[in-house]
Order: C-alpha cells, then structure tokens, then sequence
C-alpha cells in the first residue's frame, strides 16, 4: 500500500528539508495564551497580551498552522509529535485523563522556519485549542463556534483532528463548526469588515486509525474522504469502511471555506493503552513507528504549498488563491486585523438559549443521585479492603506495620481516583452530551464532597483497626479459664439473671476443626438482640461456654459446642468478624451437661489416641449443623488508574 497518493506527501516532505528534524539549541520554545475562555460561556472570547506579542514580534512574513477538534483526541500530541519532535515535543501540554487539558487558545512563544517548495524560507507559528465538547470546564456552543471561527481567520492551514471511526456524525459536526465560520464572516461584513483573504487549507486528521479497514476495501485516504463528502465513486467502499451511517450532508460546507482539503489517517502510538493515556511522559523514539510516519505525513500535508497571513488586493470575502493576490502582513497589522475580528465578528449559537431548563435540572438531578449512590458503593469498597488489609497484616512485626501503611496509602491514592473515575461514567452517559459543562462541574463537585466524606471513613476505619489489633493480643494473652473463673465468682443469685462478659469484639465463634468446615459452632437464629441471643444460649446446653452476636448481620446468634475445642469459641482465635461480638458465659444450669459432653470428649480423644488424656487435642465431633449457616463476607474493589 505505497501507490502515487502515498509517495506525494513524502515528496513534499523532502521539499520541508530538515528545518522540523529537531530546534536548533534552547530558544525556549514554550506556549503562550493567546484568546482566553470568557468568564460567561457565551461571551466572547478575550485576547491575551502575552499570546499577542507573539504576533507583533513578527516582522517577516509568517504562516499560522492551528488544530482545532473534539476533546481528548491528541491535538496537542500531533502538533509536538509532527512539527517539535525531540526536546520541545510536549510544547503544547498534553492531557492524561478524561478532562479538557487546554483551555483557550494557545500559541507557541516563537515561530519555526521552514523551507518552502520554492526554496524561500518561511516562519510559521502553530497554535492549539481547547476541545470541542469538554469535560471538566464551562463551555457552550457559542464559545466553540466563536473559537472556530476565529481560528479559521487566523490561520493558514488548519488542523482538524478527531478519532477513529468516522462517521455521518463526525462529518456533519464538522460541516457544523464550517457554518459558524461562514457566520462569522457574515457579521464581518454586515459590520464592513471584509476578510480579504485566500481560503485555507484543511488537513483533516483521523488519530488511532485501524488502516487495515482501508486495506481490506482497496481504498486509500483521498477515497475515504470522497466517501465522507457522498461522493458516488467510492461510496460502496465507503460503507466498508465506515458502516451504514457513510453518507454525509448533501450540502458540503468545508469545500466552500477551504482551498483544498486532505484526509491523513494517523495509527496508535503505542500497544499500551498506560503509554498512549500518558504520552507526555514517553519519549517519541519509543512510540510505534507508523504513529510517527503518520505524524510525517501530517507535517507535509500541512506545509505543502504554505502561505504567509495576509490581505488580498483584491475586494471580496475568502477568495481562492486563483483569484488573490496576496500581500504578506506583518505582526502588528495582523494583530490589528484580528482585534477587529473579534469585536465584530461575535456570534451567537442559539441553542445555547434554547434548553428546556426543567429537562435540565430534572436530568442533573438524576445524575447527582447515581453519583451518590456510586461514590457510597466505591467508599464501602475501599472500607472494607483496608478492613482485609489489617487483618491480614494484624501481627506485631515491622514488615507488617508497613504493609499496614502501604495499605493506607493504596486505598487513599484509589479514593483520590473518585473524579477521574467517575467524569469517565459522565462521559459514558448522555447526560455529557446534553450539559457537558454543567455535569462535569456537578460531579466535580460531588466527587470532592465524597472524598472528604470517605477520608472521614477510612480514617476511622485505620483507627477501629489499630484498636482491634492492639485488643486482639491482648485477648489471646488471657486464656477463657480465667476469665470464666472471674464471671463464676462474681454470677449473681438464681433469679438475678444470666452473667456473661465481652471478650472480644469483631471477633466470632467460627471454627474450621482441621479444614472439615464450620462444624464446632451452632447456629442458633437470626432477629436476635444481645439478651435474646444470651437467653437462647442459656437454654441451649449443647452451647459451651462461648457464643456469638452479631447485630449488623441481621442479629446473628451462634455459640461454641460443648465439648469440642470450640467450647470457649477460641478454635479459630484469629477469626476476624467484622461487627460481630464474642461472649464468655457461666451458664449454672448447663455445668453438668457441659462436664459430661467434655468427659465424653477426652474419652473419645484418649480411645482414639489409644492412651491417656495428657491435654492432647480432642477429637473433631460431627455434629447436626441446625440451621443456615453464617455467611461468609466477600471483599471486591474498583482499581483507579
């Protein structure tokens, strides 16, 4: 796939010379506002002294070269990878999240000169937009189709960029910013301000293009494009390519706005989504090197037959070149032109004035409830993994208490994924699409309210955990005997009723008698308070000396069985039950009962041990299991890049 079409933006490429093979020492190329984004979304944009002084510095002729397109699709990319490749690559700041980067309008602090065809040498400045459709800031429709506009005056060629595939919808949005553009020109002349200018030039990009497609259709980019304007020649193909949605508007602006226009397919960067999501942080040389053949391509369809700002001779709006004859101008006249532009070229898109503002606040409402709901869901999540983490990590050692702390820091770096994580939703939902600014402002908003809400939990969650730590050695360090010969010296009379004592908290009567399964504890209901559970207990003389109650899980009540190593509910002492209590009782009633089922426990253990009880370990006993038993709780979590 190296036909004519292909070798022609070599050609002129080779005409480019190596003027763009990397800037020649540290001139400190940097970018420099040049339109600032109004206070009000539809008021007009505000032009900015720094980015102007770029523009009266220039004494030469000087071309403009500016991309323009929807959010997040690597414009800022393309112009460092194509015309600043090397140390000034990131001149325009490169975005890694979801959100709008650039705000406004920027312009790099220095122009770049290049060879032309004819072999003269030309300046050109490059300038970079903020996205069409934005997340993360206020914008309008007015604000876009005046930003269009404008660049379209300003610039010799434009860069119009946007992401695989395209579709009917991607050329009609295009069609769309091409009518504000005819609209601005339109109030520049019913104001008398004629743009005496050539038409110029499109190079419409198409980032993270699969070629493949145009290969298994035998098409190369100027087919696609036809197909993208309607045109009957590749129209077959052309659905193919791109689907059933090929056909475009029958009314074709951008050949009325523009000289000539050219479609570069532009392929991934890099097989990594981490790489591609992070550009900035990677140097060109480890990018693809079709990425970077692709960013070549651009260059030379963008300085193939380049011209210099200027004013025709001639009277008339936007002529041809055919028709121009063109007088290159200076900084301080163009700045002087683009002045007038923007104070009589303002227009108004009226959608903006049209929203049904019930729908509105109907819709943002719904939107701010399932942010609520999934800002809670996310939080317990993370609760309840550093809840794991501890336990995991509850032994007394300087290795654990660093895991403790990594822990802390893991779930405190996931929390603060909570906005790019949930404007990654917003963009998902339609509701972006309908108030982009509005509902990325909203769940800002919300996003920072849920962080501080979740610190307050996590925090709490880090000091319940310390406390549990500390308590639980302190647990293990007093054996059951003791504290059960403390409650039969202090049991109160007959009828003065039942004494049992809080051993430990989150803690419960589970056991796993030599991984048979949770066979030595008894179930004894569920819709239980503390004193029923107790008093179930109580009556219950298959229980031991130790039960459970767990009112967060329904009241839960379980106790120890007589008899097994699990009397005392201390088989499993490193169980970790999180809201449930374990219980000591001395239980009159049941003594005997219990003495009996423990005798007859040591008898089993020495029969089968084939000797005498010497403390060894009882027998697992198999016991009836009375009713459903506890479930088991499960931890799953999001990951935030």
């Amino acid at each position: 796939y190296m036909g004519t079409r292909a070798i022609l933006p070599l050609l002129a490429l080779l005409e480019v010379g190596l003027a763009f093979g990397g800037l020649s020492g540290d001139q400190g190329w940097h970018a420099v506002p040049l339109f600032r984004k109004p206070a009000v979304s539809t008021g007009q944009l505000e032009l900015v002294e720094e980015g102007l002084n770029v523009l009266r510095a220039q004494t030469e002729p000087f071309a403009i070269v500016s991309a323009v397109g929807p959010t997040r699709t690597g414009k800022s990319s393309i112009l460092g990878r194509a015309f600043f490749r090397g140390e000034h690559e990131n001149i325009f700041e490169v975005g890694s999240g979801v959100t709008s980067h650039t705000g406004g309008v920027w312009i790099a602090s220095q122009p770049v000169e290049v060879k032309v065809a004819d072999g003269s040498t030309l300046r050109v400045l490059f300038i970079d937009t903020e996205g069409f459709s934005g997340v993360g800031g206020i914008t309008s429709k007015t604000y876009e189709a005046n930003l269009f506009g404008l660049v379209y005056l300003l610039s010799s060629v434009v860069i119009f960029n946007t992401m695989f595939p395209v579709d009917a919808s991607t050329v009609a949005s295009l069609n769309a910013h091409a009518s504000h553009a005819l609209s601005m020109l339109q109030a520049l002349t019913d104001s008398g301000q004629l743009v005496q200018k050539a038409k110029p030039r499109l190079v419409w990009s198409i980032q993270s293009f699969n070629i493949y497609n145009l290969h298994n259709s035998g098409m190369a980019a100027t087919d696609l494009l036809a197909a993208l304007r309607n045109a009957s020649r590749a129209s077959g193909a052309g659905i193919a390519v791109l689907g059933g949605e090929a056909a475009s508007s029958s009314t074709w602006l951008v050949e009325r706005l523009f000289e000539q226009q050219e479609l570069v397919t532009v392929r991934r960067p890099h097989a990594s989504d981490e790489v591609v999501a992070n550009l900035a942080k990677y140097n060109s040389t480890i990018l693809s090197a079709d990425y970077l053949h692709d960013a070549d391509q651009v260059r030379a369809a963008a300085m193939h037959d380049l011209k210099a700002v200027h004013r025709c001779k001639e009277a008339g709006t936007v002529l041809t070149l055919s028709e121009c004859t063109p007088q290159p101008l200076v900084g301080t006249d163009f700045v002087a032109q683009v002045s007038l532009w923007l104070k009589h070229g303002y227009i108004l898109d009226r959608s903006d004035l049209e929203l049904d503002t019930a729908d509105e606040a109907e819709t943002l409402n719904r939107l701010r409830e399932r942010n609520r709901k999934w800002f809670d869901e996310q939080c317990a999540t993370l609760n309840e993994e550093l809840r794991t983490k501890f336990y995991w990590y509850r032994e007394e050692s300087a290795d654990n208490a660093k895991l403790r702390d990594e822990a802390v820091a893991a779930v405190d770096k996931m929390m603060k994924g909570f906005h790019g994580a949930a404007l990654s939703r917003l963009v998902e939902s339609g509701v972006f699409w309908k108030f982009p600014g509005k509902g990325a402002m909203l769940v800002e908003a919300q996003a920072d309210q849920a962080m501080q809400r979740c610190k307050e939990t996590l925090d709490g969650t880090r000091r319940h955990m310390e406390g549990w730590t500390a308590s639980h050695r302190a647990t293990k360090a007093t054996p059951a005997q003791e504290l059960f010969k403390k409650l039969e010296a202090e049991a109160p009379e007959p009828s003065g009723g039942l004494s049992y004592k809080l051993v430990a908290e989150d803690s419960s009567c589970f056991s796993n008698a030599g991984g048979a399964g949770d066979i030595h504890r008894l179930h004894l209901g569920n819709g239980m308070t503390l004193e029923a559970c107790a008093e179930a207990v109580s009556k219950k003389c298959e229980c031991g000396r130790g039960f459970e109650h767990d009112k967060g899980n329904d009241g839960y009540c379980g106790c120890g069985m007589a008899g097994t190593p699990n009397t005392d509910c201390t088989e499993s002492d490193d169980d970790f039950s999180y809201g449930s209590a374990r219980y000591i009782m001395f239980n009159p009633a049941c003594l005997n009962q219990q003495s009996e089922a423990r005798k007859r426990a040591l008898e089993q253990a020495n029969a089968a041990a084939g000797g005498e009880d010497g403390g060894g370990a009882l027998a697992a006993a198999v016991v009836k299991d009375y009713d459903a038993p506890k479930k088991r709780r499960q931890v799953c979590f999001d990951v935030y890049d």
